[in-house]
């Protein structure tokens, strides 16, 4: 989480490119600080890792619960695609800052991808939060292996990053990829998941016995 919003405000990302800037625009963000931006992307490629680790710990905890283990398998399956589409937003927006000679149409175009690859691509996310959010909230076990905030902080994660999906429709307005819906909100609101996740899954394992609610 550190390292991902570091590498966001190195990068200059953490108030992002709007998305009704010019194509010259993008040109001149792009070869102004080349290399603290490119920096600040090898910081959040390098952060992704961790996603993946958290990921796995959590797929083997909660399938210890009773009736826990298909929301842990498609938790995994989620867990994956998200991943992959953290690397692929790293990955764009550093093909982006590679040549910043280019046009600055080509330098837009692989922003875009990257920048959907993060907010566009909601629906894996969303899947991922819900089927963690369902999972725990299903687990009536005496001693459950997470508290029940969890199942609830993992259901408004899913919903609200859901409507960040249409941002495809817009280039200005709480809507674009720079908006209040479609980045502001889903930023924090995934980094708080993440940091709820990675306490839980801190204190089971820390454990003697399964952490109740």
């Amino acid at each position: 989480m550190t390292f991902i919003l570091v590498g966001l405000i190195v990068a200059d990302y953490f108030v992002p490119p709007r998305a009704n800037w010019s194509t010259a625009h993008f040109a001149s963000f792009y070869a102004s600080e080349t290399h603290r931006i490119r920096f600040g992307i090898l910081l959040m490629l390098v952060a992704t890792s961790g996603w993946a680790t958290l990921m796995a710990v959590v797929t083997v905890q909660l399938s210890r619960a009773p009736g826990g283990g298909a929301m842990a398998m498609l938790n995994a399956m989620a867990g994956a695609c998200t991943y992959v589409l953290l690397v692929l937003f790293t990955v764009f927006l550093a093909a982006a800052a590679f040549r910043p000679t280019r046009s600055g149409a080509e330098t837009q175009m692989l922003h875009d991808v990257g920048w959907f690859m993060a907010f566009l691509a909601a629906p894996p996310f969303v899947l991922q939060a819900g089927s963690v959010g369902i999972g725990v909230l299903s687990d009536r076990a005496e001693k459950p292996v997470y508290p029940r905030w969890v199942g609830w902080l993992g259901i408004w994660t899913a919903l609200l990053l859901t409507p960040g999906t249409i941002l495809l429709f817009f280039h200005s307005g709480v809507f674009a990829y720079h908006g209040l819906i479609s980045y502001w909100i889903p930023v924090f609101v995934f980094g708080g998941w993440m940091g709820g996740l990675s306490l839980a899954a801190l204190l089971h394992a820390n454990a003697k016995e399964p952490v109740t609610a």
